[in-house]
């Protein structure tokens, strides 16, 4: 099919002739809600513009990183202001304000020949972030983002805010998230990388150049001094499979060999934690359900090696029980039946959250909360162009086939009894006009919102020995 042909499919697909034409395009197709939280956030941050120099929103460090955007990203910037009508700096600060506090708590993995069933490439990606993002994201996050003379991609966001790309035309695909680190300075953000080399690789390699040459910065949390990177998981079409983990000077690419699967969480594995400042258990007590989930996902992913496929998988990423064994290195040791350790296994919930607000620990009920519900979960197929879409958690939701292969222009082979993306895309994402951020909300969801930045707050604040 010819990219050029139009496609209509409503905000499906966010395209643009230039820079500034795609910014406007993706506000469009970000609809009224997005842009009542862009607004939301752009006030905030004119109302602490301390935590915005910290940020490197505003100030010294902000011009610089606008600088290191190029020439194609302040258009692209510019052209979303205007269609929002809001100052590209008030716009960039806001962008920078999500991006403080989307960073997910994920349990991913990736997995190749022979470890699948049909020897072609799988990436899984359970999202984990606080269930305040719910009215965000809308019912289907997904679209597809096509700037000309590009390679279009499929993104996980919200247009006009952010979109993490998850799989190109090309068949070069990605799973993220969030790892705590140390070393840090100035470059691109993970959310750039990440764009870039969905819009100019068709292989695992070429994404490998975008994220060594860099130069690489970590993402700061808005109100602490935490600052939050990615793991990520990129697979393509030719069976290549790899984990990248990086800090600013550090950067390494996991190759995957036999037995032809890697598993990642919220922290470093084969990077030297020393020198990125990655946390262990002993160093920080919230990221030990980081090293429970994977170590239940390497054990899953070994018991059905070449069996990986999505049924298999599906209960994979709806599964309940810790698994403590790797943190018997760090003097953690309890018993897969005992009360679990927060933030403990693949399929997340805030298993802990009614004992601790019984008594009376509603910062720590809601800091769990916050890290430990899974909202959305995707498995991606380049080869088929598909993804598997799963809404709110994998345990008690079904989850559909999604066939992507139409809208990015390719004519891979579609997954018998695979949907359309508009079959499950929800256009009230586009007509709901109140919500918790609207500046005429009544009191009920005025105060919903004065709870939403509270909480994003709060579960920034990690809990440090």
């Amino acid at each position: 099919m010819d990219r050029a042909t139009t496609i209509n499919d409503g905000s499906l697909v966010v395209r643009g002739r230039d820079p500034f034409e795609m910014g406007a395009s993706a506000v469009r197709a970000s609809g009224p809600r997005a842009t009542l939280a862009i607004k939301a956030l752009a006030r905030w941050g004119r109302a602490h513009p301390r935590d915005l120099e910290r940020l490197g929103a505003v100030g010294p460090a902000g011009r610089r990183t606008l600088a290191r955007m190029g020439s194609s990203g302040r258009a692209e910037l510019e052209g979303a202001s205007r269609a929002i009508c809001l100052d590209a700096g008030d716009l960039f600060a806001a962008r920078t304000l999500m991006g403080s506090i989307a960073q997910p708590a994920c349990t991913n993995f990736g997995a190749v020949g022979p470890a699948t069933e049909d020897g072609g490439t799988m990436l899984s990606w359970n999202f984990d972030v606080t269930p305040l993002f719910k009215p965000l994201f809308g019912s289907f996050p997904l679209f597809v983002r096509e700037l000309e003379g590009s390679i279009p991609y499929v993104a996980f966001g919200m247009p006009a805010l952010f979109g993490i790309g998850i799989m190109n035309a090309e068949g070069l695909s990605s799973v993220v998230n969030a790892v705590g680190i140390v070393d840090d300075g100035e470059g691109l953000s993970p959310f750039e990388l990440n764009n870039i080399a969905m819009e100019s690789c068709s292989t695992v390699a070429g994404a490998a150049k975008v994220f060594a040459d860099g130069p690489r910065r970590a993402t700061k949390a808005m109100t602490v001094g935490l600052l939050m990177n990615w793991n990520t998981i990129w697979g393509d079409r030719d069976g290549n499979l790899s984990l990248f983990e990086y800090s600013h000077n550090h950067f390494n690419k996991h190759d995957v060999g036999e037995p032809g699967w890697v598993a990642s969480a919220n922290h470093h594995q084969f990077l030297d934690r020393s020198l990125t400042g990655s946390f262990d258990p002993e160093s920080q007590e919230l990221i030990a359900g980081s090293y429970s989930r994977l170590g239940r996902m390497q054990s899953l992913l070994g018991e059905h090696q070449g069996r990986i496929g999505p049924e298999v998988v599906k209960s994979i990423i709806s599964d309940h029980i810790p698994d403590y064994s790797i943190l018997k290195d760090f003097g953690i040791k309890r018993e897969w039946w005992e009360q679990k350790v927060d933030d403990s296994t693949i399929c997340a919930h805030a298993w802990n959250v009614r004992e601790k607000l019984g008594k009376g620990q509603f910062g720590d009920a809601f800091m769990e909360l916050g890290f430990s519900t899974t909202l959305f979960s995707m498995q991606i197929q380049p080869q088929k162009m598909t993804c598997w879409f799963t809404k709110g958690h994998p345990c008690s939701n079904e989850t559909t086939p999604t066939y992507w292969g139409r809208l990015l222009g390719s004519s891979a082979e579609r997954w018998p009894g695979a949907v359309e993306p508009r079959d499950l895309f929800k256009e009230k994402r586009q007509t709901t006009r109140r919500s918790i951020f609207h500046r005429d909300a009544p009191p009920l969801e005025s105060a919903l919102g004065s709870v939403w930045m509270w909480g994003v707050r709060t579960v920034e604040k990690p809990n440090f020995k």
